[in-house]
């Protein structure tokens, strides 16, 4: 009777573990929830703010609902002990020797660092990068002797037909960077200015109306268009976005071509979205996923 009893003892024990191991695996990712903030988040699981912020690649301590945050930090290798420690070296992953990489949809310098076994430091200055911005068709040297064949720095972008689109990696002229700047000081006082669907003044603005709006009290004077418009209109894809830039991006309440903002530099734009006229991050998860190319309107010199 007395061993019957030890043997169930064990075996709910045993069953206890498990279930315990598996919720701290299923624990290492978290769902944000309505009224998450990342301090709550790290006290309940005992970690800290920068934690999840580095785990996550976060650039500020702004989080959404849905977001899936990694709160725990994920050993990628098991650790094996050399049956002979004195003679046996761990072995890391070989660097590329020529390699070049196309930007895709979600990328982020430090994914593309971590995939290749290199540093971002390295990937920018082989790139002669000065930020951490990339963005979607951008051909990425991955080691200091890879080469890029001309026409091919590009390799999507904003036409509709076939071949490599022209691609401006000139800055603007000093005309073109005063319109720029009294273009990003007019749309920084619409911050707040409420969404209307068709909207082009400060009573309520839609994405386009706000390119419309902002771009023609700056000084450029535009015709009115939809985004999809403006992509495939009179623009030009950049190689090097610069504040006042189109950042244009794809898939958001209709599938192709569908929202644009306004470059405003360190990955960040200012544009109308649903919550109204805000600023918000290139690189944040939505927005990544979604992005299709910088551009600059033609008559922009």
């Amino acid at each position: 009777m007395k061993k019957t009893k030890k043997l169930r003892i064990l075996a709910l024990s045993t069953i206890a573990t498990s279930f315990l191991a598996l919720q701290t695996a299923e624990a290492a990712t978290y769902t944000v929830q309505k009224g998450d903030t990342l301090s709550k988040i790290a006290q309940n699981h005992q970690v800290t703010i920068q934690d999840i912020k580095s785990w996550n690649n976060l650039m500020n301590d702004t989080i959404y609902v849905a977001q899936k945050l990694e709160i725990s930090k994920q050993s990628t290798n098991e650790t094996v002990k050399p049956s002979n420690p004195s003679t046996t070296k761990p072995t890391t992953p070989s660097k590329p020797t020529n390699v070049s990489y196309t930007v895709v949809k979600g990328d982020t310098l430090s994914k593309i660092a971590k995939q290749y076994n290199v540093t971002q430091k390295e990937i920018k200055d082989w790139n002669g990068l000065t930020a951490d911005t990339i963005f979607i068709g951008q051909v990425l040297k991955l080691t200091s002797v890879a080469t890029i064949p001309d026409g091919e720095t590009i390799h999507n972008g904003g036409t509709s037909g076939a071949g490599t689109p022209s691609v401006n990696s000139n800055d603007p002229s000093a005309n073109g960077q005063a319109i720029y700047k009294k273009t990003i000081e007019v749309a920084n006082t619409l911050v707040g200015t409420p969404y209307l669907y068709g909207g082009n003044t400060p009573e309520g603005l839609d994405c386009s109306g706000f390119i419309y709006y902002a771009f023609n009290q700056g000084g450029l004077k535009i015709g009115r268009d939809s985004s999809e418009g403006y992509f495939y209109g009179k623009t030009t894809q950049v190689k090097n976005p610069v504040a006042g830039d189109l950042v244009f991006f794809e898939n958001t309440y209709k599938a192709g071509i569908s929202h644009m903002g306004i470059y405003l530099g360190n990955n960040k734009f200012i544009h109308a979205g649903s919550n109204g006229v805000e600023i918000s991050d290139v690189t944040y998860s939505y927005w990544s996923t979604k992005l299709v190319a910088y551009k600059r309107f033609d008559a922009v010199k």
